[in-house]
């Protein structure tokens, strides 16, 4: 039997728009567990279509349980979010589940703490107040950003918001590397990108800063390498508020520690909450890292406006309309 009216929600992605959940008609949301097996058995025990799920990993149960609650008619997988390296796309094809995703929603913030990301290297914020905090005044010098080269590495919507604050608003030199051509006169015109590039050995050397702003895919795995950190100026900085899986984070450790490059930003990592992947290579020992817990779309707005897309996916599933937001059907 199924109930077409619950959905459940992650206990975190609940919290963070409870007054969207709380205050939507027409469906019974419920706040759920994220852990796979206790979501599953939610399913189960609600007998439930519907899930609403963060950036957490699901490997099995969950789609077992909505391969039966679901039938033939299916189930959904709503994603709170835009990456959906965390759902197993081939295990919900198996068990008629489609998958959404919420693009767009969320540019502006990211971009916004990419940016606050860039100014607290560039002025040391994080050593400063720690500083401050402990009783000691050791004014350091920072890095004036107006004139300094910016490499924005995949510039799709959140790469081009980046861009567009960092070359019109503080008045950097943005330079764009994607695989993709793009019109070149449009993105500086519209965006602030003085020069687009195919070939990132052109530009990296140049680069003061690098932004990465990637999705997260097998060919995009550990871009940020030992060799890509090696190609970098010793003198720049790297941002990460993309995808954890893109950057090794081991690589990314020796080249901050060996002065190989002056500092690193991460709002992303490959396990989360981070855990280093070499107990030895820990970034949190590093003073020239500054590091936040993927909150680079926690902001009211954005999680108001995930809520609202991930109810509407669901809601067009139900009635059989889903729009260009599905990722698997």
């Amino acid at each position: 039997m199924q109930n077409s009216s619950c959905i459940l929600v992650t206990e975190r992605e609940y919290r963070k728009s409870l007054d969207v959940f709380e205050s939507a008609t027409g469906f019974d949301i419920l706040s759920a567990p994220f852990e796979e097996q206790a979501l599953a058995d939610a399913v189960i025990s609600k007998k439930c279509r519907a899930v609403i799920v963060g950036v957490d990993k699901y490997s099995g149960p969950l789609y077992e349980s909505l391969g039966k609650t679901g039938g033939e008619n299916g189930a959904i997988i709503a994603r709170y979010g835009v990456g959906h390296d965390g759902i197993n796309k081939q295990l919900a094809e198996q068990h008629n589940i489609v998958v959404t995703n919420t693009p767009g929603v969320l540019d502006d913030s990211v971009a916004e703490h990419t940016v606050w990301l860039i100014g607290a290297l560039a002025k040391q914020i994080a050593s400063h107040d720690r500083n401050m905090k402990s009783r000691q005044w050791e004014p350091a010098i920072g890095m004036q950003v107006y004139g300094k080269t910016l490499l924005i590495v995949g510039c799709g919507n959140i790469g081009r918001k980046v861009a567009r604050i960092a070359g019109f608003g503080f008045g950097m030199n943005v330079i764009g590397y994607d695989l993709i051509s793009t019109d070149a006169q449009k993105m500086k015109d519209e965006f602030g990108i003085s020069m687009m590039t195919t070939s990132l050995d052109d530009v990296i050397s140049q680069a003061d800063i690098v932004s990465i702003h990637l999705p997260a895919i097998e060919s995009t795995r550990h871009f940020v390498s030992t060799h890509f950190l090696s190609r970098m100026s010793p003198d720049a900085m790297m941002i990460n508020t993309s995808r954890g899986s893109i950057v090794d984070e081991n690589a990314l450790y020796e080249a901050i520690k060996n002065n190989d490059i002056a500092g690193a930003a991460l709002d992303v990592y490959d396990q989360e909450p981070y855990v280093p992947v070499d107990p030895k290579r820990d970034l949190r020992t590093l003073p020239q890292a500054v590091l936040t817990p993927h909150v680079g779309s926690s902001t009211t707005r954005a999680c108001e406006k995930m809520a609202m897309c991930c109810l509407l996916n669901i809601k067009d599933f139900f009635n059989n309309k889903l729009d260009n937001c599905v990722i698997v059907s």
